[in-house]
């Protein structure tokens, strides 16, 4: 019987392996040097929002960072879940305050060998504080600046534009020490991110008119925001997150309240029901402020969104 054969160029043609793996050789080569890939998620850990916030403005369009705490929670009470242990533990840059505020976090980002972890407290250039009511806060003859007790230093160092720039510097230098490939791009963000952060400190000072009049937080978590935009700060209900008021220093508060006429408290999410025991039959506003920026939706935009809530929330408080 006469077979019919396909001719040569009927039949399916063999793909050129020699394409297909340098095609392939190619595809790896751009997920291991593009900004987005897929196992970039974790890599960076950032503890707290507005901390986040700066940093993902650093690494837009090289990678996205992770944010640990994305409950509406205080890191002064904050327990982690093991997801987040997990995160800690499989990230290759970790970047925190410090343990003066992620003192939940403190042990296991410590026990981290291989990854690198940056501190936004060890920022040349910041503007440090005491912490209102230890001893080194009243010692004239300390330097906070040559050798600070970083126990006793207030670590809301964010809420001060100054400080963000400081910080922001901190982080890129050294995540360009460790990603050299996109130094360009890091110093692009760079300059676009200090420019934000003045242009935000410029709505912050054209929102803030009354500053001279006294107002009292509940908790002393404001310092560098006042000092930065020369708020007048009369006293607060607590000085630590961690202890309460005493009777003693209550009645303190009450009696400045009523001698210097003051007429704004400000205090934290949620309302303490003191607020309310502290200001009866006194007229005086209570206003809702978040240095945390919990509450915000939108982590990336966290530092400019809270500075900005801030000044308004100052602004309605303080105005008579």
């Amino acid at each position: 019987m006469l077979q019919i054969r396909p001719s040569k160029s009927a039949l399916p043609a063999r793909p050129a392996r020699p394409l297909i793996l340098s095609l392939f050789s190619c595809l790896l080569l751009f997920l291991a040097s593009s900004g987005v890939r897929a196992g970039d998620s974790g890599d960076i850990v950032v503890t707290i929002k507005p901390l986040y916030s700066l940093v993902a403005q650093l690494t837009r369009g090289i990678s996205q960072p992770a944010l640990l705490m994305k409950q509406a929670q205080s890191p002064h009470h904050y327990n982690m879940r093991p997801s987040q242990r997990r995160l800690l533990a499989k990230a290759k840059v970790i970047i925190w305050i410090g343990p003066a505020m992620e003192g939940f976090a403190s042990k296991i980002i410590e026990q981290q060998q291989s990854a690198l972890v940056i501190s936004a407290l060890q920022a040349k250039d910041l503007q440090l504080l005491y912490k209102r009511g230890s001893q080194s806060a009243h010692d004239q003859n300390h330097d906070i600046h040559e050798s600070p007790d970083k126990d006793k230093i207030d670590p809301h160092i964010w809420l001060s534009t100054h400080n963000a720039i400081a910080i922001s510097r901190h982080i890129y230098q050294q995540l360009v020490s460790f990603d050299r490939a996109h130094a360009a791009q890091y110093k692009k963000n760079l300059q676009t991110l200090l420019s934000r952060i003045r242009q935000t400190d410029t709505l912050v000072r054209a929102e803030l008119k009354n500053t001279a009049l006294p107002f009292i937080s509940f908790h002393d978590a404001f310092q560098y925001f006042e000092k930065e935009y020369r708020l007048n700060y009369a006293g607060s209900v607590n000085l630590s997150e961690e202890a309460g008021a005493s009777l003693k220093h209550l009645r303190q508060i009450s009696a400045r309240i009523d001698k210097d006429n003051i007429q704004c408290l400000v205090y934290q999410p949620p309302r303490p029901a003191l607020v309310d025991s502290l200001l009866r039959q006194r007229p005086v506003r209570a206003v809702a402020l978040d240095p945390l920026g919990l509450n915000t939706q939108n982590a990336k935009n966290a530092w400019f969104e809270l500075m900005q809530q801030l000044a308004l929330g100052f602004g309605r408080c303080l105005n008579p």
